[in-house]
């Protein structure tokens, strides 16, 4: 293909040799204006391979580029014979990295409004010492039977901190049940009843308060439910902690 090309160069040269020859009062060939190129010059870079980038051609317009086109906005492209504007489309970054959130004001709860057995310390000993308990079983109770939530009301309608029942509220004699200092008055009342009935034996203490005295009574121990197990083992291990 390259010895056709130069063949048929080396024909136009001839041809227009002869032409010049033919007519003595032609004018002589101008050179091509400013942005134009002979026919030969034409042919002759055509001959030259095309460079590639990335897989695709690159042309002497596109190489005439700048090298780093900002994303995102629209920029000016000056080709000959040519002006244009490109929109060139932001890149894609992709998801972001999740920052970590700081929590409005509304978003805080005060520690103080933070359900908790420990809130109520300063009544758990005051009257834990008056019912001869220990401490750490008025507090395990508390966690395990309201979380410490002196709001909490069971399925049953066990209300308060110590999840008393209507029966043990009015036998309490108190006013409201979702006093923690009314609440906590009366189930230690109540717990301290069960432990001197039981001699003292936590589990049937436990049971008793869970199940009732009548259940326990009926199987003649820590009756089979295993609700009243699992109670026994949380209320044990709270005390632990």
């Amino acid at each position: 293909m390259p010895d056709d090309i130069s063949s048929i160069q080396s024909r136009i040269s001839e041809i227009q040799q002869r032409i010049e020859a033919l007519s003595p009062g032609a004018p002589a060939a101008t050179p091509p204006a400013p942005g134009q190129q002979s026919f030969a010059t034409t042919l002759q870079q055509a001959q030259q391979p095309t460079p590639v980038q990335g897989g695709l051609p690159v042309t002497s317009e596109a190489a005439a580029l700048p090298s780093s086109i900002p994303t995102g906005g629209d920029i000016p492209i000056s080709l000959p014979g040519l002006a244009v504007r490109a929109r060139v489309p932001a890149a894609s970054l992709g998801p972001l990295p999740s920052a970590p959130l700081t929590p409005t004001t509304d978003q805080i709860i005060p520690a103080a409004t933070q359900h908790s057995a420990s809130n109520y310390d300063d009544l758990i000993q005051k009257y834990a010492a008056k019912n001869g308990l220990d401490p750490s079983l008025v507090r395990a109770v508390i966690h395990t039977e309201s979380g410490g939530d002196p709001k909490a009301v069971s399925r049953a309608g066990a209300m308060g901190l110590m999840q008393l029942m209507p029966a043990n509220v009015r036998e309490a004699g108190i006013d409201d049940a979702f006093d923690p200092e009314q609440n906590i008055a009366a189930g230690t009342q109540q717990l301290a009843g069960l432990m001197k009935q039981y001699g003292g034996d936590l589990d049937l203490t436990l049971a008793g308060y869970n199940a009732g005295p009548g259940n326990v009574r009926k199987y003649g121990g820590v009756p089979p439910f295993s609700e009243t197990q699992n109670y026994i083992r949380k209320v044990k291990a709270a005390m632990e902690r």
